[in-house]
């Protein structure tokens, strides 16, 4: 998308007005207030971006920055689209109140219209359309998709460090180990030499694995589970590191493989984990994937072994504790057993 002369218009405006409430009061206090001062940080691909101390009207580009706002309760202006049954449902109407600024690319005149302060853009686009967002704001881009694409630990600290909430950010990842932990501890006669996959589905007649290094493997693998060897392999085999919007070339801990592979890739596996909403439910490619005669014919299948687990790509920490609590509750459902 280019920059259209109506949102230049835009942009020009909202500076305009900007201008004119930093003159009013004739005091001078706006001139030295804290939202004039900045400071430097360095974002995912490696420039220095100056930001607002403390930025006051942050908009986002994806869901996996305003998930991170969210939980640090600083709410974005503006915001990337998502699916409603994929955020807390204790979010859904405050997050219904903030536009849809982004959708494949974006929207560069409702970006202008939230007046942000600072736009944390995934590191998916080209210098062109970055240049474009700096008309509107300063822009830290945060990492998306790369080799280092499943650390989303490092993405929500980059997204934490932009907004100068590191600290709160400490806080809340001090409680949710605390609780892998206790989860660990609690249930190591079960998950302790249980092997575990996780699988899922984003086009027909295909299923999508997810290794060891992957998102749900940093939080599931604490709790003392093993991971399918045969996954990983399978991982290790097809995973691509030309999947669509990654820049770094670096493979991702991640690979859609074809039906008639997945009998070797998961065969391993006591139990399976398998991606959902934050509603347990899964989409209709999944289920596909569930009804499939070759899924059904795997051991854990056969054993009644398969969960729901939430997002496989996790956002933040909401994502991440809602992974606990389902993983806990399929803990008790295989102990029994």
């Amino acid at each position: 998308m280019s920059l259209t002369r109506l949102s230049t218009a835009v942009i020009a405006g909202t500076a305009g007005l900007a201008l004119l409430a930093g003159c009013q009061g004739g005091t001078g206090e706006a001139a030295s207030s804290s939202s004039s001062e900045t400071r430097t940080v360095t974002d995912a691909t490696g420039a220095e971006v100056e930001v607002p101390e403390n930025p006051e009207a942050v908009a986002t580009l994806h869901y996996a920055a305003t998930e991170t706002l969210m939980d640090l309760d600083a709410p974005p202006v503006a915001q990337g689209a998502y699916q409603e049954p994929a955020v807390p449902e204790e979010w859904v109407d405050e997050l219904g109140d903030i536009p849809v600024a982004a959708q494949q690319e974006p929207d560069l005149e409702k970006l202008a219209e939230a007046e942000p302060d600072l736009i944390l853009s995934p590191n998916v686009y080209d210098s062109e359309m970055i240049e474009q967002l700096e008309e509107i704001a300063p822009v830290y881009q945060f990492t998306l998709r790369g080799g280092e694409r499943g650390d989303w630990k490092q993405r929500v600290g980059e997204v934490a460090d932009a907004v100068n909430k590191a600290d709160e950010l400490d806080e809340l990842d001090d409680e949710f180990e605390a609780r892998q932990k206790e989860l660990a501890d609690q249930y190591s006669d079960v998950t302790e030499g249980t092997t575990i996959g996780v699988a899922s589905s984003f086009e027909e007649n295909s299923a999508y694995l997810w290794g060891s290094e992957n998102m749900l493997g940093t939080i599931l693998t604490p709790l003392g589970f093993d991971w399918s060897a045969d996954e990983d392999a399978m991982v290790e085999k097809y995973g691509n590191a030309d999947q669509e919007g990654n820049k770094s070339g670096k493979a991702e801990p991640e690979a859609q493989i074809s039906l008639e592979v997945l009998d070797k890739s998961l065969s391993d596996a006591d139990v399976i984990f398998v991606d959902s909403d934050l509603r347990g439910d899964y989409d209709k490619l999944t289920e596909a994937l569930l009804d499939s005669a070759v899924f059904k014919d795997l051991p854990a299948v056969k054993a009644g072994h398969v969960y729901p687990i939430g997002k496989a790509t996790i956002a933040g920490y909401a994502d991440a504790e809602y992974g606990l609590d389902l993983a806990e509750q399929a803990i008790k459902e295989y102990q029994k057993d």
